[in-house]
């Protein structure tokens, strides 16, 4: 074990660092080039395969619970749904094997979970999950974030889909400054 000691500051010193902190902070805080965008009226210009949101394309889904199983922060559960009944057999045919109500299994995700990971759309043996580039909900009641399997259906819309998309461009100045997509310097 060594004997070194973490050397300390002195009050004045801790005292100091705040207040060194403090300015700077205020200092971007009056400065006209702030690194923050007008959202939702400017958005960024997200990469072409970003991890959004994805909804269920319930066709190709065959209910094998892969998804639910890979899904490190637990936010899919596979729901049983009530298939529609078929019309009774003609007579002559061969009656169901299983008699009883016919389910199905659906994956639904809670978004409050959710880390996007997107464990689940590449383990579908069928690419029954369609991604998107949408990230930026947000939801007045807790409930929306557990959508039903009907709202897992469809894909949310964008609250920055008419939004002004921008790029970031480091500049040596000020930092962070955002230019409209197609700009040149």
């Amino acid at each position: 074990m060594s004997d070194q000691k973490t050397p300390r500051k002195s009050a004045f010193g801790e005292v100091k660092g705040h207040i060194d902190a403090l300015a700077t902070g205020f200092k971007y805080f009056v400065d006209p080039h702030r690194m923050t965008l007008d959202y939702p009226a400017e958005a960024m210009e997200l990469p072409k395969n970003y991890r959004g949101f994805f909804r269920l394309v319930d066709e190709k889904c065959i209910g094998c619970s892969l998804c639910e199983i890979v899904c490190p922060s637990n936010a899919i559960v596979m729901m049983q749904l009530p298939v529609a009944q078929s019309p009774a057999p003609q007579a002559g045919a061969q009656a169901p094997a299983r008699p009883g109500p016919k389910v199905k299994k659906r994956p639904v995700v809670d978004w409050g979970m959710c880390i996007f990971c997107y464990f689940c759309v590449d383990v579908c043996p069928t690419e029954a999950f369609e991604p998107s580039s949408i990230h930026d909900l947000s939801y007045f009641e807790e409930s929306e974030y557990r959508p039903t399997f009907e709202g897992f259906l469809k894909l949310p819309e964008s609250p920055s889909k008419n939004s002004k998309k921008v790029v970031a461009k480091l500049d040596e100045k000020n930092g962070i400054k955002y230019e409209e997509k197609g700009d040149k310097e």
